[in-house]
């Protein structure tokens, strides 16, 4: 009952699906018995149409290992418009994340950067709509036997896989009974920090651990904190849940603003490789200077995707004792990761939390919006850290130490 349960807070919370409305699901092959699970609900929600886009990450392995480089760089029209053509239908977007771990080891970092800078290009104006939540879209995940071994390797397989699932019911508040009571609840108690959070008129943020990160950020013009939902803009004002699980406020810092240093304190799964023990020195609001202990050549390649992605697009702050931490337990999926502890993403900044009527990019661009192809999370929140907010007013307001909320 608890996978049920999984899927309709999925459908029903994660992207709100609406009677008559097209879903899209981005799925890999080896979960394509949740895919259909999801499909099934769907339609018995009033779903027009169930859309299954399957991924097989092992193809595209073999292709990077052996295509020449211009067939990597040679992508067809269809597989773009393929996304694009549903979102002006106005379909809801649902992506299964379930990787398998070393995926894509041993494949040359470059052309791995080269293979995604050419799918992604295509959907900059797509990912723009999504980034301003002009489509409601979610991101969930769902274990691999593979992905529950590396996260329990001292378990048998089986009761490895049925940890991972029951881990995963148990950060994203669903239970036998039901699969929104506990989420709603959770919800409302993260608006509720965000409208203090807000109530502070920040401007800026400085954010500082004994770690060695001290990182100064102003946010940008017209900007706001905002957590656990999203609303699509009126006159439909959807409300939907990007992430599930979602513990996590944030907001997008002016794209020339992060001066400081900062060391990430979990690692970063990228596609199915670690980066971990690396360390990154902002100034002018760009990465002028870096060093990574594991997975250098696949941090080089998101800094070199594009102008961009040397940029941060997102601040991020989660209490250290969130229930994801509580967990004990590093899941090895930025998903969830990233819902335990503090985190920034180089790349693409969010839309909707900049106000403002006029909503075309060059405005955007101008209220301090970063714009890349990539969005790239990765932690560097501690049981120490402590953010500081410049208000509007010029006051300097403590609203999170030790890890913690103290607003």
């Amino acid at each position: 009952m608890k996978k049920l349960n999984y899927a309709r807070l999925a459908l029903m919370r994660g992207v709100n699906l609406q009677k008559g409305q097209i879903l899209v699901i981005s799925a890999p092959l080896w979960t394509a018995d949740f895919a259909h699970l999801l499909m099934e609900e769907a339609f018995a929600l009033g779903a027009r149409d169930v859309v299954i886009r399957y991924d097989d990450p092992q193809a595209e392995r073999i292709r990077l290992l052996h295509a020449p480089e211009e067939a990597l760089c040679d992508v067809p029209r269809w597989m773009s418009e393929s996304q694009t053509c549903y979102a002006d239908k106005g379909a809801a977007y649902l992506r299964i994340s379930s990787a398998k771990p070393g995926m894509m080891d041993g494949v040359d970092a470059a052309r791995l950067g080269m293979r995604q800078r050419a799918l992604n290009a295509p959907l900059r104006a797509f990912n723009l709509r999504r980034m301003a939540n002009e489509v409601a879209w979610s991101v969930i995940c769902v274990p691999n036997a593979e992905w529950a071994q590396q996260v329990y390797p001292d378990r048998g397989a089986q009761a490895a896989l049925d940890a991972l699932w029951e881990d995963m019911y148990s950060c994203c508040y669903v239970t036998e009974e039901s699969p929104v009571a506990g989420w709603d609840a959770h919800v409302e108690d993260m608006q509720r920090m965000v409208k203090r959070l807000n109530g502070l008129r920040p401007v800026a943020l400085h954010l500082k651990n004994g770690l060695g990160t001290d990182l100064h950020l102003r946010m940008c013009e017209e900007g706001v904190f905002a957590g656990g939902i999203c609303h699509c803009p009126e006159p439909d004002g959807v409300c939907f849940a990007p992430n599930i699980p979602t513990e996590e406020i944030l907001t997008t810092p002016h794209r020339l603003s992060a001066e400081g240093v900062v060391v990430n304190t979990l690692p970063l799964v990228y596609n199915g490789s670690l980066i971990d023990d690396f360390r990154l020195t902002f100034r002018g609001g760009e990465v002028t200077d870096w060093s990574c202990g594991v997975g250098a050549e696949l941090l080089r390649g998101i800094l070199e995707t594009d102008e961009g992605s040397r940029r941060l697009g997102e601040v991020a702050l989660v209490p250290y004792d969130s229930p994801i931490r509580r967990t004990g337990v590093l899941f090895y999926n930025t998903l969830f990761d990233e819902n335990a502890s503090c985190h920034l993403a180089l790349g693409a900044g969010y839309v909707d939390v900049l106000h403002g009527k006029d909503r075309s990019e060059a405005a955007l661009i101008a209220q301090g919006l970063n714009t890349s192809m990539l969005h790239v999370d990765f932690m560097f929140g501690s049981s120490d850290m402590r953010c500081t907010v410049e208000t509007a007013a010029g006051e300097q307001v403590d609203v999170f130490r030790d890890g913690v909320f103290v607003l």
